[in-house]
């Protein structure tokens, strides 16, 4: 990899949680806080969907619907680094469905406001900011509707880049007068 020291482009290390990765801590939290089976809470977009299950089952379908972050990053000099810290802001689009699907909705919403729950986020860095209301949105699959409550939850993280600029040490200015 280049870095500052060379006239190229400068690239970054390490890797910030996003797409699968992401995707799993989300899974994880909405399972640990309705208590579904992980099976049943699905990522809403995937290459090979699985087949939907039966009308009478719960389950949930989640999916990262945006990601907007601050105009700019912190950058902060090390003495072979450069941090680049952003924060961003996920808004998370759940639904669940099934007969029991508006309390497992409840639930789910409810169990954001407990700090325990939340706090297993800290360690991706994500913070719990709010969700809106649950909406009702009953769908038709399989020639038939099906029970569908709708929920955004949104999260805020901290993401940090390294990239390979080094300290600048000293430099000279010679200034001549003509």
């Amino acid at each position: 990899m280049n870095d500052s020291t060379q006239g190229s482009y400068v690239g970054v290390s390490g890797i910030v949680s996003s797409d699968q990765s992401l995707e799993d801590i989300f899974q994880g939290l909405i399972v640990g806080v309705t208590s579904m089976a992980g099976k049943w809470v699905r990522p809403r977009w995937q290459n090979e969907p699985p087949p939907l299950p039966a009308i009478n089952q719960d389950w949930c379908a989640f999916g990262i619907k945006e990601i907007s972050s601050d105009d700019s990053p912190y950058f902060n000099q090390n003495d072979i680094d450069m941090d680049a810290v952003r924060h961003e802001q996920i808004s998370l689009f759940v639904s669940f469905y099934g007969p029991l699907g508006q309390h497992y909705a409840s639930l789910f919403k409810d169990g954001l406001a407990i700090p325990q729950n939340i706090a297993q986020l800290r360690e991706h860095k994500i913070k719990f900011i709010g969700c809106n209301e649950i909406l009702t949105a009953p769908d038709f699959l399989n020639n038939q509707y099906v029970h569908r409550y709708d929920l955004t939850a949104t999260f805020r993280r901290s993401i940090l880049r390294k990239y390979a600029i080094r300290r600048l040490e000293s430099f000279q200015i010679n200034l001549k007068r003509n």
